[in-house]
């Protein structure tokens, strides 16, 4: 007797995927919208903050997508990759992996070639090379050789299977249905990034790395298909905020007992909403950019130390909503009568504004915008 179907390639109509593209309008609508919105909001940006944001996007992105797997890298040396590839400074201290990483992301960004096996194979080379990996599980740049491609979780009794790959002589004749689909599919781009995104998932033909293959793959297709300005907000970043419902809706996707249709309704629009979120966080962050410099516009003339304006960034970044004595100690290091002083000064300068239910020891202030 042979084992019941579980997972989702093993239906014999795989990979004819369906959704009701009716359910789906407004919440890519709303993308759309907000995209508008965010367009409008960068070109009141200076080139100078333009490319800041750009930067920051470009780090979040490389991070969060390594985070999501575990992977911490510092931050300190993807800046310094990406300064060396796009600003030439061959000095800048950086390491081979994340120079190998910087080098991908710059190429699904911005080569818009056809996607190939040989493009991704080039790809996890560059990302496993440098990296620490199991050589018995993964050869950089080639597809695994082994069946049983587990997602698990747990061990011993708490062991749990999430996912089983396909097996490998499936693998070439399942990447070319995909790679035809990337290439030639007329799909609304933001459908088309999140059904690459689980398909080259449910594939996995990699020992190591197809996560982060399958995220970038999505950001090259909205690059390339929703045009530059995607390449201002993080996609990982928004996954990364929501890892329990990321594990969740794939799995659940994926299991034929849970979605014997083969329906990516559920994981488009979820997917769909990551992408809202993450340009309107770049919105909330271009709106931060623009309140910084219209307020220190304001106070130009005013006279202001080091320390005095360390407090006011913080509070135009809104890590915090109001300062009080102990938070201008914690982030200036200073003492108790001089965090007092320089309040005060701040307030009679017109730069800080008491709160009137926060008197006595619990005196906190707030900008005065």
């Amino acid at each position: 007797m042979k084992n019941k179907p579980l997972w989702i390639w093993q239906n014999p109509n795989y990979p004819d995927f369906i959704y009701d593209t009716n359910k789906l309008s407004q919440q890519i609508q709303k993308v759309y919208k907000k995209q508008g919105e965010f367009e409008g909001s960068l070109k009141y940006l200076a080139l100078e903050e333009k490319d800041s944001l750009f930067t920051k996007n470009l780090i979040d992105e490389i991070v969060y997508n390594s985070s999501i797997e575990g992977e911490i890298l510092q931050r300190s040396s993807v800046r310094s990759s990406l300064r060396k590839q796009i600003d030439k400074l061959a000095e800048l201290p950086s390491d081979r992996h994340t120079d190998n990483i910087v080098t991908i992301q710059r190429d699904l960004n911005s080569n818009y070639e056809p996607l190939t096996i040989k493009r991704l194979h080039y790809w996890h080379y560059e990302l496993m090379v440098h990296s620490q990996y199991d050589s018995t599980q993964v050869t950089p740049g080639e597809f695994r050789r082994y069946d049983d491609m587990y997602i698990i979780s747990g061990e011993g009794a708490r062991r749990r299977v999430h996912y089983l790959a396909v097996p490998t002589n499936d693998i070439n004749n399942h990447i070319n249905k995909f790679l035809y689909y990337c290439n030639n599919s007329k799909d609304n781009p933001i459908i088309k990034s999140a059904i690459a995104h689980i398909w080259f998932a449910q594939i996995h033909p990699f020992g190591d790395g197809n996560g982060r293959l399958a995220r970038s793959i999505t950001n090259h297709i909205l690059s390339k298909e929703l045009g530059l300005d995607v390449k201002y907000f993080s996609i990982s970043h928004m996954i990364n905020n929501d890892l329990k419902n990321y594990a969740e809706i794939l799995e659940d996707t994926n299991r034929l007992s849970k979605n014997p249709t083969m329906d990516l309704g559920n994981w488009i629009l979820w997917h769909t909403s990551i992408i809202y979120n993450a340009v309107e966080f770049s919105i909330d962050v271009i709106d931060q950019t623009i309140a910084k410099t219209k307020f220190y516009d304001k106070i130009r003339d005013i006279k202001i130390n080091a320390n005095q304006a360390k407090a006011i960034d913080m509070l135009l970044k809104e890590k915090e909503p109001i300062i009080n004595n102990s938070i201008y100690r914690m982030i200036t290091a200073t003492s108790q009568v001089t965090a007092s002083r320089h309040l005060n000064d701040l307030v009679k300068k017109g730069i800080l504004v008491p709160l009137q239910n926060h008197k006595g020891r619990s005196t906190a202030y707030r900008l005065n915008l």
